[in-house]
């Protein structure tokens, strides 16, 4: 549990943390992409409501949905791409934390519907498993649509989604924002060496395997920064009037 000043943040708060740091990494295509957490054992989300740019995302902008996708709590519309979340939450019940968007570099590999190799221990610190899923077919906005993307992505934690963008998911959402940064960096330092006109040379399985050790420790322990930078420059993204929320 990561915590700030000796407290527990809150799902909703660990989102914004997360939303906002992957805003300033580059994760900026306007108003797109969307986040769900898994919150207690009732099959409830709390996803972000419609509307909200990442950079200004607050832990008041996320809603509680029920399997239906009804808003139960909370005030606001949701993304009605959300479907997929359900979807893939009731396939993977190990997923805490699904995060999807359109970050610049990873998605020039689903342009080209192609995996970027792993080529350092820094992309490698996040671990999973990634796939690329091939098949686009626009926005995904019926159940099953969402189904059978959910069934494609399998037991995979990462996915380059062709044409379209990438998703990651672990089992928290600290772990799902270090994924998340480590799946671009793999993405950028592949085009960028393949941009050199060098052969690119990838980690061996043993290599990666040893950097993500210790990705959940890790995930944690940068949350808990990024957490305390968010409350020193805008205190006020913390507030969670829905929950107990972090004295800042």
């Amino acid at each position: 549990m990561t915590e700030l000043a000796g407290v527990p943040l809150t799902q909703r708060q660990q989102l914004a943390v997360a939303c906002r740091t992957l805003a300033a990494q580059g994760y900026d295509d306007k108003l797109a992409g969307h986040v769900s957490v898994r919150d207690g054992e009732d099959g409830t989300l709390i996803v972000p409501r419609l509307g909200r740019f990442w950079d200004e995302v607050t832990a008041n902008d996320f809603v509680r949905i029920d399997a239906d996708g009804a808003v139960v709590e909370g005030v606001g519309n949701v993304n009605p791409t959300i479907v997929f979340h359900l979807e893939l939450h009731k396939a993977r019940p190990d997923i805490v934390c699904a995060l999807h968007n359109h970050p610049p570099y990873g998605t020039a590999w689903a342009c080209a519907a192609s995996l970027p190799p792993q080529l350092d221990q820094t992309g490698a610190n996040g671990g999973g498993t990634a796939v690329v899923y091939s098949e686009y077919e626009g926005v995904v906005q019926t159940g099953d649509n969402a189904a059978a993307l959910a069934r494609a992505y399998g037991d995979a934690d990462l996915a380059v989604l062709a044409g379209h963008g990438t998703l990651v998911t672990a089992s928290s959402v600290a772990l799902a924002l270090l994924r998340a940064m480590c799946f671009e960096h793999r993405a950028r330092k592949a085009y960028e060496v393949l941009a050199m006109g060098l052969e690119p040379k990838p980690l061996t399985p043993e290599l990666e395997a040893s950097a993500s050790a210790a990705a959940d420790v890790y995930a944690d322990m940068l949350m808990a920064k990024y957490a305390q930078r968010l409350a020193d420059v805008a205190p006020d993204a913390l507030h969670d009037d829905l929950t107990a929320a972090v004295g800042v």
